[in-house]
């Protein structure tokens, strides 16, 4: 039986669509920051738009930057990939939080 059928979510936590800026960073690989787009986020992960250049491994754990929409903060959150599909514009990437995401970050993100 699929989901479809009753309309159903089997996500726990809700996700938004959003276009935010970011940099990640690829723990035990990377030599610094690089730029990627987060196209979708929950509390407990984000999907990420990464260049096709990018050789990303499943399960790399993976550091990610960003400022929260209208403030000053800055926001560094620690994730793991889970899955990757290649687009036309780049790989997007499943990442699975270290921690949720708190509540009043969310709230500003979505």
């Amino acid at each position: 039986m699929e989901y479809a059928e009753f309309n159903i979510n089997p996500r726990k936590w809700r996700r938004a669509a959003v276009q935010l800026p970011a940099q990640y960073f690829i723990k035990g690989e990377s030599s610094r920051y690089m730029d990627c787009t987060i196209i979708t986020v929950s509390r407990r992960g984000a999907g990420v738009l990464f260049p096709h250049s990018e050789p990303i491994k499943p399960k790399s754990s993976m550091f990610f930057e960003f400022m929260v929409p209208k403030t000053f903060e800055k926001i560094t959150i620690r994730g793991e990939l889970k899955n990757k599909n290649s687009r036309d514009d780049g790989l997007v990437g499943g990442i699975e939080f270290e921690s949720l995401l708190p509540d009043e970050i969310f709230a500003r993100l979505s």
